[in-house]
This record gives structure tokens, sequence and C-alpha cells, in this order.
């Protein structure tokens, strides 16, 4: 009798043990935000991406939104020494960049810049343009290749892009209808590594893999609290961050391993755990810092100061 419930204790032990390693990424506790440093306003006046290089230490890359042309810009960790590259090609018309990851591409580590936006919904297809990381840049640089992209649906409009360690590619959509004050299931879509590295001068179908209903998650929050405006993965994979016009989120889930769960089977505080942020008006901007236990986040509004914002996860 003794020895069957030793053996008892022992698997129960084992599969607590396997639970709290299989969940002990998400982060249980994040700070409050504080302001790292302020974005150059004259250059950067309409931020709507954000990213931390895990290859050059104390660096930031950002984009504008549309009408800022097809250029990015460098800065430290307080938003100084900003550097203006432009990306050398034609330019679309309808240009309109709206997000920037980092990932591998090939042997090389390289920016992912979201040509993504789409407000009408009306884009036949959308871009990805990759640009190499570069210790020194000149004042323009040759992208190492432009990525054209679909959906297998019809156009979407969308602000968050972020690429996977294994090279992969994640779009997420903002679904909304702010003139109505309504928001809707964000819709997550996948082109993987191999996809886009061997297509040339082809338009690629990105791959649906699910949605997440914000609405669930963050009920008391209004349309502006559950539409996505911003999404990155950690660096090492196994978790993701929403940005939302209020609040972010940050997702337990490794995309390239586990397939998204219908919202309402996703459980708070194992799945995901809604952060409070201090509010910045039209917020736009997230990424994770390279050693995934903090990120920063800022803002695209061009009438004020644009502070970047850090908050760290207080977990020890």
């Amino acid at each position: 009798m003794m020895t069957k419930y030793i053996s008892t204790l022992l698997a129960l032990s084992i599969f607590l043990m396997f639970v709290k390693m299989s969940h002990a990424e998400l982060c249980s506790n994040w700070g409050e935000g504080k302001k790292t440093g302020v974005l150059d306003h004259k250059l950067i006046n309409e931020a709507s991406g954000i990213e931390a290089s895990r290859k050059f230490e104390g660096r930031l890359y950002h984009i504008n939104d549309s009408g800022g042309g097809q250029f990015f810009y460098i800065t430290d960790m307080n938003g100084d020494k900003t550097q203006k590259i432009r990306i050398e090609g034609e330019a679309s018309k309808k240009s309109d960049f709206e997000d920037i990851s980092i990932g591998k591409c090939f042997d090389k580590s390289c920016l992912f810049i979201g040509d993504i936006g789409d407000n009408k919904a009306r884009k036949y297809s959308v871009e990805i343009i990759v640009v190499e990381e570069l210790e020194k840049y000149e004042s323009s640089v040759k992208p190492l290749k432009r990525i054209k992209l679909k959906y297998p649906d019809g156009p979407h409009n969308a602000e968050g892009l972020a690429v996977h360690p294994n090279g992969d590619i994640y779009i997420v959509t903002k679904e909304e209808n702010l003139r109505d004050l309504e928001a809707y299931p964000s819709k997550v879509y996948r082109l993987s590594a191999q996809k886009w590295q061997d297509v040339e001068n082809k338009v690629s179908t990105l791959e649906y893999i699910g949605e997440i209903d914000l609405r669930m998650l963050v009920p008391s929050a209004t349309a502006y609290g559950q539409i996505v405006s911003a999404f990155d993965i950690a660096p090492d994979g196994k978790s993701f961050l929403v940005l939302t016009y209020e609040n972010a989120l940050e997702f337990n889930i490794d995309l390239s391993k586990q397939k998204i769960k219908p919202t309402g089977q996703l459980k708070k505080g194992q799945d995901y755990n809604v952060i409070e942020l201090k509010y910045l008006p039209q917020q736009e901007s997230i990424t994770y810092l390279p050693d995934g236990k903090a990120f920063l986040y800022d803002t695209e509004h061009h009438w004020f100061q644009a502070p970047i914002m850090k908050v760290d996860c207080l977990d020890e």
C-alpha cells in the first residue's frame, strides 16, 4: 500500500513539474512602465514600429507610418543618435509601413519591414522588405529581398508583424470598425521560412492559423483596447506580445509548435496575461528586449513628445 502511495506522489510531482515547465515562459508580474527616452520628433514623427537589435547591443530600429517614405531609423536605447536610412528600389504609392521585426534570413540577421497597412482592405497584395542587419549603414541600403504576399481569404488591414526564430513570418490583423466603435477577432497568418526564401518575384499566399478574440480576454476595454496595433515574438519563440491602444497581452504560445486554441479555451495566468500600461495616445509599437524579460513600447502620435516606455518582468 505504501509503495503504491509513494508511486502516486511521485507521478503527481512529475506531472506538476511538467505543468510548471510548460508555463514558465509567461511572466506573471509585469512592472510599471518607465520612460527611458524620447524619439527625435523631427525625423520619427509617426512611429509605427520598434524593434530591439539582438546582434548589436543598445540599438533600436524604428519606422514611420504611411506617408513616411521608404526609410527606417536607428537610435540608441534612449532614442538618441538617430540615423535615417533610405531603402533603395521602387516605392509603392500606396506604401503603408506598420511594423518591423528582426529574424534570420538565410544565414544572416535581418530587418523585416512590414508594408502591411491597408485601412480600406483593398490591396491585392502587401509587401515585406528584408534588409540585412549591418554594423554600419550608408545613407541608403539595398534590400536583400522584397516578399509579396496575399491573404487566402481576401485583403485585410494589419499592424502586427513578427518573425519567429525559425524564420517563419507571422501577421496579426487589425479587425475593426472604429467609426461605430466595433472590434472583431484578429486573424493570425503565417508564411513559412522555406516558402518566402524559395519564391522569387511571385505573390505568396499566407496560411491562416487561427484567430484571437480580444473582446473575450479584455471585456472591460473599449474597442480601442480590443484591436491589435502591434505584435512581437519573444527571442526564444516561446511566447508573444500583442499591443492594443489601451493595454498589452502576453501569450504563452509558441506559434511554431502549438495551434491557437479557440479564445474561449484560453486560461488567464496560464495561456495569457493582460498587462496594464501607462497609456500613450495611439500606441502602435512594441518589442521584446533581447533577454525576453522586458519590453518597450511607444507612440505614433505626432502632436506631442513621443516617449519610449520600458516595462520589466518582476518575476524572480
